[in-house]
């Protein structure tokens, strides 16, 4: 046996001799951030052995270390989101908790039980980063054994912000009377312990299919006197969290046709009306929250989050104003669209100019952040994938884009996005560009909602058995809509 001294933290703990360093990490409770799930790829979970920089994921324990892990840094997170007239009537009296788990940060508010107002929020990075920045790579780590961990993670995580919200409130967690939780069908089984073996292979079944009320203290102790909602999902790959942004925007009660988009490391979307509505999921991939990118981070200080031309020049606004370390989603989504705009790559996302660094050509953004090909290549796929799952349930609905009425975004990255670099890359078609509203966190704003009324609990239910799932991958026009969306319109 070895002894791992973990600094800053100043834990130490022993382990077996060639024992992965990530791992070992790991079981310490401390979970460095790898969106590439440990393939050594992404050069993201470096840490100092002994003075020297390594990558956790590629390193073997072979003696006594003493191991820095870096400092971690808040990130930027939508909390709010969209206002709607909450009716009181709970499930049970008392203080409420909304909660809303998504694949990369984590929100939880604390509710007042007589009149819904929010007492406290607070939020953070999920540390099931640490196993990968995408639902595919955490559910491939739980089945090679790692549930148990991935769910330790994430219960840890949020008793953290429970008590953090209690503490702000000034309220005893033992008050909460119900706790309700939004998230990916991946995120809730993960989050719940069950095994996402179900979301691993065809037909990718859902098995929460019903609202239910079970005892809080069973998953989350902190809360023991609390009922925790468990909350439906549609399919395999869209949850309860879509069912929140339904909820909160009342898409379901409009009368014009409408697209409620929610783009993470994937794309989950919901179009129609009262009339009917039909919902998908498009495997964009992480590139639009910073990873498979050279530079790619989350939007935390350092980050460019917005692009834009000055007197011919590239222009970067970097958050927390200090010198760009990377670019996050929103900064990748308006750089594209400027290197559009000036001629820098052409239709088919080619790099025009032919300087080289590594053997591939770059479009430099500001002093050590630069473009890729291979960086255009991934936006080109998120992006085509997100489009042409758009177009294909209009389709569906035996409609146009063009009748498409309204455009929400959902989410932090639709928060930040620039809707105007979004349509010019393609990743929300043109004819939409005067159509679009941001409705910040609608996921929250539905857990928000469940807690507080149980009327919409059975709605919920109701929103679950009415709308349509639409597999993409079945149709056999997916593969030429999403290679004819991969590319871009001319100037």
């Amino acid at each position: 046996m070895f002894m791992i001294h973990i600094l800053p933290s100043d834990i130490r703990c022993d382990v077996p001799e060639g024992t992965n360093l990530m791992a070992a990490l790991r079981s310490a409770g401390i979970f460095l951030d790898a969106p590439c799930g440990g393939d050594g790829k992404c050069g993201k979970c470096s840490v100092i052995v002994d003075g020297t920089e390594v990558l956790a994921c590629q390193t073997t324990v072979e003696n006594d270390i003493e191991v820095y892990t870096p400092e971690k840094k808040d990130l930027h997170v939508i909390q709010s989101g969209i206002e709607t007239d909450t009716h009181m009537d709970p499930l049970y009296p008392g203080y409420l908790i909304a909660i809303d788990i998504g694949t990369t940060s984590v929100v939880c508010f604390l509710l007042d039980g007589i009149n819904g107002r929010e007492l406290a929020a607070a939020s953070s990075l999920n540390p099931q980063t640490a196993f990968g920045a995408d639902v595919i790579s955490r559910i491939r780590e739980a089945l090679a054994g790692q549930l148990k961990l991935e769910q330790d993670a994430i219960l840890k995580e949020l008793t953290k912000l429970i008590l953090t919200v209690c503490k702000k409130g000034n309220v005893d967690p033992v008050d909460i009377s119900m706790v309700s939780v939004v998230g990916n069908p991946a995120m809730q089984q993960l989050f719940l312990g069950i095994s996402p073996e179900n979301l691993a292979s065809i037909p990718f079944a859902p098995v929460l299919k019903e609202a239910k009320a079970v005892p809080c203290r069973e998953i989350l102790p902190v809360c023991e006197n609390a009922k925790l909602l468990i909350v439906p999902d549609i399919s395999g790959y869209v949850g309860a969290d879509t069912l929140g942004c339904v909820l909160s925007t009342r898409l379901y009660d409009s009368d014009e046709l409408t697209l409620m988009v929610d783009i993470g490391t994937n794309g989950e979307m919901v179009l129609g009306n009262k009339e009917r509505m039909i919902a998908c999921s498009t495997a964009a991939g992480p590139a639009l929250e910073g990873a498979n990118i050279l530079f790619g981070m989350r939007g935390t200080d350092g980050a460019i989050d917005h692009v834009k031309i000055e007197n011919g020049r590239i222009c970067c606004s970097v958050i927390g104003g200090e010198k760009a370390k990377g670019i996050c989603g929103s900064g990748l989504v308006d750089a594209v669209a400027v290197c559009l705009n000036t001629g820098l790559i052409n239709r088919r996302g080619r790099i025009l100019n032919t300087d080289e660094i590594d053997g591939q050509r770059y479009i430099p953004l500001c002093d050590g952040v630069y473009l890729t090909q291979d960086d255009i290549r991934q936006v080109q796929m998120a992006k085509g994938a997100i489009c042409a799952g758009i177009l294909l349930m209009a389709e569906q609905l035996g409609k146009q884009v063009k009748d498409i009425r309204h455009v929400l975004l959902a989410g932090a990255f639709g928060s930040f996005m620039d809707s105007d670099s979004a349509c010019r890359i393609g990743l929300l078609p043109e004819e939409l560009k005067d159509r679009i509203t941001t409705v910040g966190n609608a996921a929250g704003s539905g857990a928000k909602l469940l807690a507080c009324d149980k009327a919409e609990i059975k709605r919920v239910q109701e929103l679950r058995d009415q709308i349509e799932f639409l597999e993409l991958a079945s149709l056999k026009e997916f593969s030429g809509t999403f290679a004819k969306s991969m590319g871009f319109r001319g100037v």
